[in-house]
């Protein structure tokens, strides 16, 4: 026979067994779909439970609809604690509230005070403070310590997608909305591009003469291009080239200049190409050349190596990796040691006072290009134009500035690109057409006339310059056979 004193352990714990079956099938209803059994309806505080849990089910086992007339979650949130905390209710520690959209309804805690409806939370009328307390010492009881918190077990349930799988599928939906809403453009960030300004220049008696736009203004965060300071540049630019232009009434006490700096230019050109150096060093070599010979008097037979040594100042001058001065004297084929260009060198820096700072042409081509959108076609033909100026002992004494405007004008003539408009007219440094028209009909002569510079014509047939020599003398031929008036060809 059994002991009743084991037979009253064996009752108590069965009852405690059951006890804890039917609290955690409580706690899981919604997954088991079990109900409560009816030895336990009498019990108030499991009538309490039922009471909530059924309404949770019913009210709160849906998915809730997300609408964008609903409230955000985070203030939806702060106002159910708000309104809790008005009557006196705590929450629990670890309250669901504040991650509702991410946790199933129906498995909230059962000392809940809230239940979801169309994305608002409300408090049951028919659950009192006694109620939920009694509620989470029930909860809290000794067997379920085994088994884990109610609120365990329900985060638990929220992260297996198993149990859950309409509610991921929503939230990945959801996710994959937010992230598209973000790829998406909003209309007010859209930026038009802003139109270049433009400004009017007037005569004296105020009649309005062109308009030209700041096309420096697209180039304000480049900092190689100095749009800031480009103006004061130029500025600076036209007042040295007056400066350092050399005079042609100063070279003629020379014997037979004219011919003999044809031939010694026509020389240095071929020297310059052979050594493939920038075209800004052969300017600076002829100017450096042009205001030594108009100050000393040089002898016939020296003139070889003052251009040598013009040719080395400027090469030193310009060039990143000058040709050594062994490279020089070679290429007079014996005619100037290089000791005689040392000399040389030194002689026409004191003549000078080692001033060698001045204006390149290439620089206001470049400037003009900008005007022009930079096109390599009308540029190459305005470089084999404005060379012409350099070699053509006509030219000695016209500054450089006005010889690059009358370079792009004519080269656009060729072209057939039309009037010279406003803005090439600012950015050639203010050159209108009745001031280009000199020099513009020069630079025809010297295209029409027989040729002088062989070098300098050989140098531009090269599809390396797009055989711009070749298409310039025709054009130039066609243009005075047919009696053109190259002023306004093309407008």
């Amino acid at each position: 026979m059994s002991n009743p004193i084991e037979n009253t352990e064996n009752s108590q714990n069965t009852s405690s067994s059951r006890f804890l079956r039917n609290v955690q099938r409580l706690a899981l209803n919604n997954v088991t779909n079990t109900t409560f059994q009816k030895s336990n309806a009498n019990n108030p505080a499991l009538t309490n439970f039922k009471s909530t849990l059924n309404l949770v089910k019913k009210e709160g086992s849906r998915i809730p609809q997300f609408t964008r007339e609903s409230v955000s979650r985070s203030t939806a949130a702060q106002e159910e604690k708000r309104t809790l905390k008005e009557n006196g209710i705590q929450l629990p520690k670890n309250n669901l509230l504040d991650d509702k959209e991410n946790q199933d309804p129906s498995s909230q805690q059962f000392g809940a005070l809230t239940s979801i409806k169309e994305g608002r939370a409300e408090l049951p009328a028919n659950i009192s403070l006694q109620e939920s307390s009694s509620a989470k010492e029930i909860i809290q009881h000794d067997p379920l310590k085994g088994v884990g918190s109610i609120t365990e077990v329900v985060h638990n349930s929220v992260e297996n997608e198993k149990l859950h799988p309409a509610r991921s599928q929503l939230q990945v939906r959801n996710t994959e909305s937010e992230t598209d809403s973000g790829k998406k453009r909003p209309i007010s960030t859209i930026v038009e591009q802003e139109l270049p300004k433009k400004f009017k220049v007037c005569d004296e008696n105020g009649k309005e003469e062109y308009e030209w736009e700041d096309l420096d203004a697209e180039d304000v965060n480049d900092p190689f291009m100095v749009s800031e300071y480009v103006n004061d540049i130029f500025e600076y630019l036209h007042q040295l080239e007056v400066i350092t232009l050399p005079k042609k009434e100063d070279l003629y006490p020379h014997r037979n200049i004219h011919q003999n700096r044809d031939i010694l230019v026509n020389w240095l050109v071929k020297i310059h190409n052979k050594f493939g150096l920038l075209p800004e060093t052969l300017y600076l070599a002829i100017n450096i050349m042009d205001r030594f010979l108009g100050k000393e008097l040089v002898q016939l037979d020296k003139l070889q190596l003052v251009g040598t040594s013009c040719l080395f100042i400027a090469s030193k001058y310009e060039e990143v990796y000058s040709p050594s001065i062994k490279h020089f004297a070679s290429e007079t084929d014996g005619a100037c040691t290089e000791d005689e260009i040392k000399e040389g060198e030194k002689f026409i820096l004191k003549t000078l006072k080692f001033n060698l700072n001045y204006p390149n042409p290439m620089n206001f081509l470049r400037r003009i290009s900008k005007a022009d959108d930079y096109d390599i076609q009308s540029r190459t033909l305005a470089k084999f134009l404005l060379e012409i100026s350099l070699v053509d002992f006509r030219f000695i004494g016209i500054l450089p500035s006005l010889c690059a405007a009358a370079a792009m004008f004519m080269s656009r003539k060729m072209l057939g690109k039309g009037k010279w408009d406003g803005n090439l007219i600012h950015y050639s440094g203010g050159y209108t057409k009745e001031e280009l028209a000199p020099v513009c009909h020069m630079i025809m002569d010297y295209l029409v006339s027989p040729i002088v510079h062989d070098e300098f014509h050989r140098k531009y047939q090269s599809r390396r310059f797009m055989k711009a020599s070749i298409i310039s003398v025709q054009w130039a031929l066609k243009v005075r056979k047919n009696g053109y008036d190259i002023m306004t060809l093309h407008e």
